[in-house]
């Protein structure tokens, strides 16, 4: 009856999306869903158009049983608007075979990729006979159950051994020893800081930079009442009488004509340009 397009067919159609890389496949659904969403839009209008209803029905079928016709009537004139009626209903009808459609056709797209994942699916194992399970149940108390040897009195203390050939363990051995003393020492080198311990102590650390000259000495009061070293040469240079003297009298004297020769080369102010270069 040609309800479904050939644009619908095209962009619905069971070969839609096969072959498709999946971001093409993305495109594809994309497209289906506006279409869908626009035919869902036209029926909105229709029913709006048909008798003011806005409210959106639960399901397909609610909206299906809206579409069917009312009783029968006795004619008046009201018969134009009837007429109308049913051309709301017609087109309302088909938009809706066509929304049908095309839920089921991608409804069917799903469950062929279901039916797909399901197939390559890998298949539970069967489970195993009681005999099998049995037997590997023996099997792995075999591997772990400790086996003691009678009249077998060897190894390192004189107990047996420790293992047999096969390496499975004959009997309950500790690793650590068991003397008190023992793991105590042994707790000690296992349970240590994990910072780096200190080397030296505080006043050894300070005696060791003042050594090296990282430690400014001086300063305060003491400091502020010592003599300077030109009072210092003031001092030494008044012990007349000795060698002693006579050398920081030479020393002050040389000094003081340097400061002599130094005040007479540069006179008070002439430094101060007065901001004039």
């Amino acid at each position: 009856y040609e309800i479904v397009s050939d644009a619908d067919r095209s962009a619905f159609g069971p070969n839609a999306a096969a072959g498709l890389d999946p971001a093409r496949r993305r495109e594809v659904k994309i497209a289906q869903s506006r279409k869908q969403k626009e035919i869902k839009d036209k029926i909105k209008a229709l029913r709006q158009r048909k008798g003011g209803l806005a409210d959106d029905f639960p399901n397909d079928f609610d909206l299906i049983a809206s579409l069917l016709p009312k009783p029968a009537h006795s004619a008046g004139p009201s018969d134009d608007d009837d007429d109308a009626d049913d051309e709301v209903v017609r087109e309302l009808t088909l938009l809706l075979l066509r929304l049908i459609w095309t839920q089921a056709v991608s409804n069917l797209a799903v469950m062929d990729q279901e039916l797909e994942m399901l197939q390559h699916a890998a298949r539970n194992p069967p489970p195993p006979r009681p005999s099998e399970r049995s037997g590997k149940a023996a099997a792995d108390s075999a591997s772990w159950r400790l086996d003691r040897l009678p009249g077998v009195e060897a190894g390192p203390d004189g107990k047996g051994p420790l293992l047999d050939a096969q390496g499975r363990p004959l009997r309950m051995f500790t690793i650590v020893p068991g003397q008190q003393a023992d793991r105590a020492r042994l707790q000690a080198e296992v349970f240590r800081p994990d910072h780096r311990l200190p080397t030296m102590t505080i006043d050894e650390y300070l005696a060791e930079e003042k050594r090296r000259g990282n430690i400014i000495s001086g300063g305060g009061a003491a400091s502020q009442n010592a003599p300077t070293s030109s009072e210092l040469l003031q001092i030494d240079s008044e012990q007349d009488g000795t060698i002693f003297g006579e050398q920081k009298s030479e020393e002050k004297r040389k000094k003081d004509e340097e400061w002599a020769v130094f005040t007479d080369r540069n006179p008070k102010g002439s430094g101060n340009t007065m901001n004039r270069g």
